[in-house]
């Protein structure tokens, strides 16, 4: 499906809180749209990248940002322990997933997705085969992460060392491993979150457990939106 705007380089997914990490992460949006523009060769005035700054506490999702998450080249989520909680950042990972798997792209390819931690954590399972600790990125970020580099005026060096850094990353990116665009447009009902968890049903005693999917079958699996109107909304 052909669109006649220009496709964002770079989508930052994260938890809005509607406090002061949401200005945190508007001012590491705009630093690293700035940086990206540089790196492209593009004017100034121009938009490199998509994040949802305007999204309020059970809005689902708008036209444009599934626009632009149908079509960006660099899939940024920004790792907490909530982010792991919201319906909504799970379904932005599954779509954006999709669309690598669609595509056929191997998991050593998978690098279009660029997870980054907010704060120091222990990383969920389905992040852990991307690459989210990089010596590029700097000793500091490594440290401290991503919300005390922006909060502190001490680490402002780093931070703008980091922000440069990944621009050029994703500049690089979309230059050499584009993705292609996903055919449709889901709604916020049509898609599962990637982070959902689906029990296994109950077994009569005496019977024998069937044998469990592989990590990669069970991560597969979840990557892929699937139709379900039956999804509760999202308050994220």
């Amino acid at each position: 499906m052909g669109s006649s705007v220009t496709p964002p380089l770079f989508f930052i997914s994260y938890v809005h809180d509607s406090g002061e990490d949401d200005q945190h992460v508007h001012r590491f949006y705009r630093d690293l749209n700035h940086d990206v523009l540089m790196f492209a060769g593009r004017r100034s005035t121009e938009t490199a990248g998509f994040c949802d700054v305007s999204f309020q506490l059970g809005q689902r999702w708008s036209p444009e940002l599934i626009r632009n998450l149908s079509t960006t080249q660099v899939f940024i989520p920004v790792l907490s322990p909530a982010y792991f909680r919201s319906e909504a950042c799970g379904k932005e990972w599954a779509i954006f997933s999709s669309r690598l798997h669609r595509g056929g792209r191997p998991d050593s390819a998978d690098s279009s997705i660029i997870p980054l931690l907010w704060v120091p954590m222990t990383v969920p399972e389905i992040a852990q085969p991307y690459q989210y600790k990089d010596a590029a990125f700097g000793a500091e970020y490594e440290r401290a992460k991503l919300r005390a580099l922006i909060r502190e005026e001490r680490r402002r060096d780093d931070y703008n060392a980091f922000v440069q850094q990944l621009a050029q990353r994703v500049v690089d990116l979309s230059e050499t491993e584009p993705v292609a665009e996903a055919p449709e447009r889901p709604g916020f009902d049509d898609v599962r979150s990637a982070f959902t968890v689906v029990p296994e049903p109950r077994r009569p005693a005496g019977t024998t457990a069937t044998t469990s999917p592989t990590r990669r079958q069970a991560r597969d699996s979840a990557d892929r939106p699937i139709l379900n109107a039956n999804l509760t909304e999202d308050l994220r």
